[in-house]
């Protein structure tokens, strides 16, 4: 049986990927629709202004930013973090066959 910890791993990083693949697919599409450069920003804030991306750490008193990410960069970033995420995708489901493989540990109490 694949184990909780296991499946919510396989979960976040389908969930990385999809996530990273949209923004992706998001920027492209309005950069096509609007005929911007490649540097332009793509992503509108909650006011409706075009903003480039930041990247950071949201964790009250220790918080970091770094704003105005370049399109073209935060585009790598992003790329790079979906490679990732795929990578870590591979082990997991590695794990998850291990565990398939393996007698149940702790039977799932029946209801």
């Amino acid at each position: 049986m694949i184990t909780q910890e296991t499946a919510a791993l396989i979960y976040q990083a389908y969930r990385e990927i999809e996530s990273g693949l949209k923004i992706l697919e998001d920027m492209k599409t309005i950069r096509e629709r609007q005929g911007l450069d490649k540097h332009a920003p793509t992503i509108k804030d909650a006011f409706g202004r075009p903003r480039h991306l930041q990247l950071g750490i949201p964790s009250g008193e220790n918080s970091h930013r770094v704003l105005d990410v370049d399109p073209v960069l935060a585009e790598s970033v992003i790329r790079a973090h979906i490679e990732n995420k795929r990578a870590e995708l591979a082990s997991v489901q590695e794990r998850a066959r291990i565990e398939l493989q393996s007698p149940a540990i702790h039977p799932v109490p029946s209801a």
